[in-house]
C-alpha cells in the first residue's frame, strides 16, 4: 500500500506532529538530547525538521538586506526597526538583524547529524542497501543546507561563530573547544568549501560526501518510485554546484575563476544535451537561460515555478501553517500591510520592453494605485489566489541564472572579455548567428548554447527579459586589463540589480564587488541615488566608512 505522504501535498508533512517534534530546537535553550531516531523512517522525518527551520528563516535575508540595496524603499506603514535597517541606523536590538535564525538552522543540522550517528551505531548494519544511500544522502543534504547558512550568514554580516557539535548544553562564545570565530568572508568561505569538499565522518571512519542527491520517491512511494511525480522534492536542498560556486567568486583566485568555468560549462552541457527532460537526475532541470515567454514562470505560482529554472526554494503551504511574509511586505491591498515598494529610481531604470519593468508588469505593477512589487504574487490582473492572505510564495533561493551570472564572472576574470560579454548581454547565437560554427579558442561545451548548432539558443542574461544591453570595451580599448575587468563585473553587478530584487541576494553581490575591489563606493553609487536629497550625504557617509555589513555582536547587549 502507498504511503501516506502520497495523500498529502508536498510540505503538508513538515507541520505533522510526528515530524516537528523530532527538532524542538531554539538558539536560547538549545537543543532537546532526547535520542529521537529509533526507526528507518524517523531519519527522513528528522532531516524534514531541519527544513522546518529553514521556513522560519526564509523571508529573513529579504527584509533585511533588500532594504539596504538600490530596489526597494519603506512606506509609511513600515515598523520603525524596519525603517532603522533602511535607514543605515543603529542595529543593537533591532529584532530584523538578529541571526539567530541561521544559527537554528545550524543547530538542527548538528542535531541531525549527532543523532543520525548515534543511529547508525545501533542499526547500521541492518540497514538495507536503499536504507543505507538514503542515511548517506540525507547527511549529505544536510550538510549542505548547513553551508548555505554559514554562507548566508557571512554574505550578511561579514562574520559567523563556526561550530559542529549539536549544543546540548549552553556553552559560552568563548568556548574555543566548541566555537571558532569567523571574523571575515574569507575565513567563512574556507570554512564552507572545506565541508563542501571533504564532507562528514559519521561511521567507520567512511566519509560522506556533501553532493549526494536523495531519491525522494523510493521513500515517499515505493511501489511506484516515481520520481517525475516527486520532482518538487529535489528543490528543497541547496544545490552543490551553485554553493561551491557562489563561495568560490568571493575568494576569487585564478583556479577558483576557472575551477567555476570549467565545471559550469560541464554542468551546463550535460544537461543541455538530454533528450528527455521530463526527468533529469541530479541536473535540477537544464537552468537554460528563459525564453521571455516563460521568464514569469520561475515566479508567478505558490510552490514550483519553471522547471528549467528553479534550482532549490523554500516552499510553504498556509494551510498547514507554514507561512512568510512576502506579501504581507509587499501588497498594498487588505489584508497586505504594504511596508516596502519599488523605489521610483528603481522604477527609472528599467527600459520599456524590459519584462521586469513597470510597462511590462512582470515583476512590479500598479495595484489600488501604488506601485507594488509583484513578483511573487500578482500577474498582469491576478493574484495566485483569490485569498490574499492564504498566499504563500516560494523563497528562492537558486535558479537558473545564477549559472549564467557566475560564469560570465568567471569568463571575465580569466580574460574571456567575449564570452563574459555575450553571456551578459544579447547570448552566444546572436553573437554567432551568420557563423558557420564557434571561435575554436571557445569552450567546445558552450555548442549547446549556439542554435545553429542544434543547441537551445542562448539569448543572454539581458537578451531573455527584453532589457537594455550594457556598453563594454573590447580588446581594442586601451584599458588595462585590471580595468576592463573591473568594468565588466560593475555592469554585472548593475545587472544582478536589476534581475534580484526581493530575494534576499542583491545587497550582497554589492558588498562582494566592494570587497573585490576595495571600494565601499560602489555600493553607494549604487544606492544612494533613492534616498531623498537631504539624506544621501549621509546615507554615503555611512556605506563609505565600511559600514555596509549588517552589526550584530552575539557575545554583547544584542543577545
Amino acid at each position: 500500500m502507498k504511503r501516506l505522504f502520497k495523500c498529502f501535498f508536498l510540505l503538508s508533512i513538515l507541520t505533522l506532529t510526528a515530524c516537528t517534534e523530532f527538532f524542538d530546537t531554539d538558539p536560547d535553550n538549545i537543543t532537546n538530547s532526547k535520542d529521537y531516531i529509533s526507526k528507518d523512517d524517523e531519519m527522513y522525518k528528522g532531516y524534514l525538521g531541519i527544513l522546518t527551520k529553514l521556513q522560519q528563516a526564509g523571508d529573513q535575508a529579504i527584509f533585511l538586506t533588500d532594504t539596504r540595496a538600490d530596489y526597494m524603499e519603506v512606506t509609511g506603514n513600515a515598523p520603525v526597526e524596519l525603517q532603522d535597517i533602511y535607514n543605515y541606523k543603529d542595529t543593537k536590538g533591532n529584532s530584523y538583524a538578529n541571526p539567530l535564525c541561521y544559527y537554528a538552522v545550524i543547530i538542527a543540522c548538528n542535531d541531525f547529524i549527532s543523532k543520525m550517528r548515534i543511529y547508525h551505531e545501533k542499526v547500521g548494519n541492518n540497514l538495507d542497501d536503499n536504507k543505507a544511500e538514503d542515511f548517506n544522502s540525507l547527511i549529505s543534504s544536510s550538510l549542505r543546507i548547513k553551508v548555505w547558512a554559514y554562507y548566508t550568514l557571512g554574505r550578511i554580516y561579514g562574520k559567523a561563530y563556526w561550530f559542529d557539535d549539536p549544543l546540548e548544553d549552553l556553552s559560552n562564545l568563548t568556548n574555543s573547544a566548541v566555537f571558532t570565530p569567523l571574523n571575515d568572508m574569507n575565513a567563512i568561505v574556507d570554512k564552507c568549501v572545506n565541508l563542501l569538499d571533504q564532507g562528514v565522518v559519521v561511521y567507520k571512519n567512511q566519509r560522506i560526501p556533501a553532493d549526494l542527491e536523495m531519491n525522494w520517491s523510493r521513500w515517499l512511494d515505493p511501489e511506484s518510485a516515481n520520481q517525475n511525480a516527486y520532482r518538487y522534492w529535489n528543490y528543497l536542498t541547496p544545490n552543490w554546484l551553485l554553493l561551491r560556486c557562489e563561495l568560490l567568486s568571493w575568494r576569487g583566485t585564478h583556479d577558483d575563476w576557472q575551477w567555476m568555468s570549467d565545471n559550469i560549462l560541464q554542468f551546463l552541457y550535460d544537461t543541455q544535451s538530454v533528450v528527455d527532460l521530463t526527468y533529469v537526475p541530479n541536473s535540477m532541470y537544464a537552468c537554460n537561460i528563459p525564453l521571455t515567454g516563460t521568464y514569469y514562470q520561475q515566479f508567478f505560482t505558490e510552490q514550483i515555478g519553471n522547471r528549467y529554472q528553479m534550482v532549490s526554494g523554500i516552499m510553504y503551504d498556509y494551510a498547514n501553517d507554514q507561512t512568510n511574509r512576502l506579501v504581507e511586505y509587499f501588497c498594498p491591498e487588505y489584508p497586505g500591510k504594504y511596508y516596502l515598494r519599488p523605489s521610483d529610481y528603481a522604477v527609472g531604470k528599467y527600459i520599456e520592453t524590459d519584462l521586469r519593468g513597470l510597462t511590462q508588469k512582470i515583476c512590479m505593477n500598479t495595484l489600488n494605485g501604488n506601485t507594488s512589487f509583484t513578483k511573487n504574487y500578482y500577474f498582469r490582473g491576478a493574484y495566485l489566489k483569490s485569498k490574499i492572505f492564504e498566499i504563500m510564495p516560494t523563497i528562492i533561493l537558486q535558479r537558473g541564472m545564477d549559472f549564467h551570472f557566475l560564469l560570465a564572472e568567471a569568463e571575465n576574470h580569466l580574460g574571456h572579455w567575449r564570452q563574459a560579454k555575450c553571456i551578459l548581454n544579447q547570448g552566444v547565437t546572436n553573437e554567432f548567428t551568420y557563423a558557420s560554427y564557434m571561435p575554436r579558442s571557445w569552450n567546445p561545451n558552450y555548442s549547446t548554447w549556439w542554435g545553429p548548432s542544434g543547441g537551445y539558443g542562448d539569448v543572454g542574461i539581458v537578451g531573455c527579459v527584453r532589457g537594455a544591453s550594457h556598453a563594454l570595451p573590447d580588446s581594442s580599448s586601451s584599458l588595462l586589463e585590471s580595468e576592463r575587468m573591473r568594468l565588466y563585473d560593475l555592469a554585472l553587478a548593475d545587472e544582478y540589480l536589476l534581475e534580484y530584487p526581493g530575494e534576499g541576494k542583491a545587497y550582497s553581490y554589492l558588498i562582494k564587488m566592494a570587497e573585490r575591489h576595495h571600494s565601499a563606493s560602489i555600493i553607494a553609487d549604487r544606492v544612494v541615488p533613492k534616498y531623498p536629497t537631504d539624506k544621501q550625504s549621509e546615507i554615503r557617509g555611512i556605506i563609505e566608512s565600511g559600514k555596509y555589513w549588517v552589526d550584530w555582536d552575539l557575545k554583547g547587549d544584542n543577545e
